[in-house]
């Protein structure tokens, strides 16, 4: 998620005052998640799974990864025959792998889950990814064509627009209507303060003294009404039963690289146990695992996880990866295969950096904190670019691609998101609206016209760039 504002309010601050320092947030003890170390380069073809500077430590644990989740997609394939039988049979086509990959890009997450809505029917993917506001949507698409768990009861977090609470008309959303449908209502907020608490003493202040400008608790308590212990038992019968996969992208602050974290494997844990206190311990841990893929500092703080090699700090997965499709280039290794594949990428931004000054002409006054922002702001554009290039690669290679970004480009005809109208006006004067009431990030309207842009997208299907299917 994107604090480019908040990472000003940090040069700033530290002009004056040299920040004081933070300890180290605890960690939810036993969480012991399972990772996949992420690569630079697609490597999709050949070994090994780590970086050659993490050593032969680093290798043989790639390996074993790539076996391991190369024996799941064999066991996947065989499932799926199974269960498509004799009229997959009697059309002669043989089943092909289907992967999703959900990038970042804060609050334009409601952009993928308009989309996503829009579309109706979706595949049961093999192997699901998902970075920053994408690990917030993996697991419920992961869960699309699953009902809703019959524990997921509590919807008093459930405001804003499309609600319909708000008195909006277009895309209002029942609560517990579908997986799918809820992830809609995750992103309609009636104010940032449902998902974001500003420190006191202003956001400068609380960057020196509290190391953010604002807190994730109010995602957080969504978060675990959203992500009950039915839905994460959902979530690890697909994995124990039909060998489905699902990760979320975190970047580590300690040793710098990126890690895929197997939420399957975590919540396949709850079906294991029957202690309230054990499957409270879980959800935290699931929970925290998605705050931390989300996490950007100075907006909000690092989180501490406890993997099954060590205890590190770790933020947001889009430092290292827009999106990424690591585990399942390490499955395709693993199972040794050329098999098809139908690979979608939904890109939760526009991808497109724009002009310095925001009006096409060349700007004339600038400061060292402009000039860093904007800096940032190039970086993080060409981070997803390269991400997203290594998506297309695998689904171009394997045969099949459909991606979707925030943008018309390649859509003849179509419309830009910010001339789409909802309720009675376009994003472009939603946005205006809500900004006057200054927030760090999130734009309530902004973001139900967005979602209702990407709900238009999904029903007529209006990808940016799709490859050849495999037939």
């Amino acid at each position: 998620m994107r604090f480019l504002d908040s990472f000003g309010l940090l040069v700033a601050a530290g002009l004056f005052l040299a920040g004081c320092s933070q300890p180290r947030p605890k960690p939810i003890l036993g969480c012991n998640y399972q990772v996949v170390p992420l690569t630079v380069s697609p490597r999709w073809r050949q070994a090994p799974l780590r970086l050659d500077a993490l050593g032969a430590a680093g290798a043989q644990a790639g390996d074993a990864a790539s076996a391991r989740l190369g024996e799941m997609l064999r066991e996947r394939r065989a499932r799926r025959v199974t269960l498509l039988g004799a009229a997959q049979a009697s059309r002669a086509e043989a089943p092909v792998d289907q992967f999703l990959a959900l990038s970042g890009g804060g609050q334009h997450g409601a952009f993928g889950a308009g989309f996503f809505y829009g579309m109706g029917t979706l595949p049961s993917w093999d192997i699901v990814t998902g970075v920053s506001t994408g690990s917030l949507q993996s697991t419920l698409l992961f869960l699309a064509n699953q009902p809703v768990p019959a524990d997921r009861t509590d919807y008093g977090w459930v405001d804003g627009p499309m609600s319909g609470k708000e008195g909006a008309t277009g895309l209002v959303v029942k609560p517990g209507s579908s997986n799918v449908g809820d992830l809609v209502l995750a992103y309609s907020i009636a104010s940032e303060a449902d998902l974001l608490r500003k420190r006191s003493g202003g956001a400068a202040l609380g960057v020196v003294l509290k190391g953010s400008t604002a807190s994730f608790a109010p995602l957080r308590a969504r978060l675990l009404k959203i992500m009950t212990i039915g839905t994460l038992q959902a979530v690890g019968r697909e994995w124990r039963d039909q060998k489905r996969q699902l990760f979320v992208g975190v970047s580590n602050l300690d040793d710098g690289e990126g890690y895929g974290i197997d939420m399957t494997e975590l919540a396949a844990r709850t079906l294991a146990t029957d202690s309230p206190t054990e499957l409270a311990r879980l959800q935290g841990c699931y929970v925290d695992a998605m705050l931390a893929s989300s996490s950007v500092p100075p907006g909000v703080p690092p989180i501490t996880l406890q993997t099954a090699r060590s205890t590190e700090m770790y933020m947001d997965g889009g430092a290292r990866f827009g999106m990424f499709l690591e585990p399942v280039t390490a499955a395709l290794r693993g199972a040794g295969d050329d098999g098809r594949a139908q690979v979608t990428l939904l890109v939760n931004t526009t991808m497109a950096v724009g002009p310095w000054s925001g009006t096409g002409q060349p700007t004339q006054r600038w400061s060292a904190v402009t000039a860093a922002l904007r800096a940032v702001d190039l970086m993080e554009t060409q981070v997803y670019r390269f991400s997203a290039a290594q998506v297309e690669e695998l689904g171009i290679a394997r045969g099949g691609l459909d991606m979707a970004y925030l943008s018309n480009a390649g859509i003849p005809g179509g419309q830009a998101p910010d001339d789409h109208v909802f309720n009675g006006k376009s994003c472009a004067a939603w946005q205006a609206i809500d900004a006057q009431a200054k927030p760090l990030q999130f734009y309530p309207w902004y973001m139900a016209c967005t979602a209702d842009y990407g709900r238009s997208r999904g029903v007529a299907r209006q990808w940016n760039h799709s490859a050849a299917r495999p037939h």
